[in-house]
């Protein structure tokens, strides 16, 4: 079995889930179709792992490549 994304038709990396048999994508911590906590720690993308969140904690953005927040565009205190 296959997940495809609804976007794009692009293939993503999936895994079976070990009690219902559906599939699971990688990064899932649980099943979407039965809850099922998935055993195996998931890879985080390199790009994901190295994101930095906007400081502000009422915004839940990421500080882009131009050093400001791609949601409320605040710059990081600090």
């Amino acid at each position: 079995m296959e997940i495809t994304c609804e976007e794009c038709g692009a293939t993503l990396p999936s895994d079976k889930c070990p009690s219902c048999h559906n599939p699971v994508p990688l990064w899932a911590k649980h099943c979407p179709h039965c809850g099922q906590l998935m055993a195996k720690a998931r890879p985080k993308s390199e790009a994901k792992a190295k994101r930095q969140l906007c400081s502000d904690e009422s915004c839940i953005g990421i500080i882009g490549p131009d050093g400001v927040c791609t949601d409320c565009g605040k710059r990081p205190i600090g």
